[in-house]
């Protein structure tokens, strides 16, 4: 049996990545540029020949980074007391990494639950793997520094006497 391998995928570029503004709960679409990009990336690790071979594709995740349960993917055998990945692919509630997903070609045997459904059994699929929307491969929720950039936020807490800012000890108020 083969080692298991994880590959986590962040979504496309969209204008808020693009010019340093924190993206959470904000709906934004992919730039043109982000598409394209992922197109490329798709067809740079996905294929037979690739890194990521669909066939072989246990679970996917595309989603947005900072505090991913890893654990919520794994599933205890009890009779050999080992963690086993789940057959299901995550991702993001957030069309950003949807459409990420979709982009990367990865063909799934049934179309994503944001699709509709369509046949068993498409002859274009390369995974039986299967996809699920899940708030645990979401990014957390920016609050009041959503669409901020890291400056305005530092700008905004000096004039407050609040101090610098890090967002692993100070957090988001609101968020």
């Amino acid at each position: 049996m083969a080692t298991p391998r994880v590959f986590i995928i962040r979504h496309g570029e969209t204008e808020w990545s693009l010019n340093g503004r924190h993206t959470g709960t904000s709906e934004l679409p992919l730039t043109a540029n982000g598409e394209k990009r992922i197109r490329a990336t798709g067809k740079a690790l996905v294929g037979p020949d690739r890194l990521i071979v669909p066939g072989k594709l246990a679970r996917m995740c595309v989603f947005l980074p900072f505090l991913f349960p890893f654990t919520n993917l794994l599933n205890l055998n009890q009779q050999t007391n080992q963690y086993l990945f789940n057959t299901t692919s995550y991702v993001s509630p957030r069309h950003r990494a949807q459409r990420t997903l979709e982009l990367l070609s990865i063909d799934c045997n049934e179309k994503f639950p944001w699709q509709g459904s369509r046949e068993q059994g498409d002859e274009n699929a390369k995974t039986d793997a299967k996809c699920t929307v899940t708030q645990d491969a979401r990014e957390w929720d920016y609050g009041d520094y959503e669409g901020l950039t890291s400056k305005t936020i530092r700008e905004q807490r000096k004039e407050k006497g609040e101090g610098s800012w890090d967002i692993w000890r100070d957090g988001c108020p609101g968020g």
